[in-house]
């Protein structure tokens, strides 16, 4: 397991990626596009954690 931050990421695709806390990259400078970013680089599965309700950009999504 390798940890990395979403601005490692660019261009690089993982196998999985697990995303703690959306909330917190959310408030960086390039919040939105960094969890654009970090929710993109899965190549076969993608799990968010998070405290609480998840932020409202991940409200709606819906789970296949």
């Amino acid at each position: 397991m390798v940890l990395l931050a979403s601005v490692e990421v660019w261009g690089l695709g993982c196998g999985g990626v697990l995303i703690a806390d959306p909330a917190a990259v959310l408030v960086g400078p390039l919040g939105r596009n960094d969890l654009y970013v970090a929710m993109t680089r899965a190549t076969r599965w993608l799990g968010v954690v998070h405290p609480g309700l998840p932020p409202v950009e991940l409200r709606e999504l819906t789970v296949s």
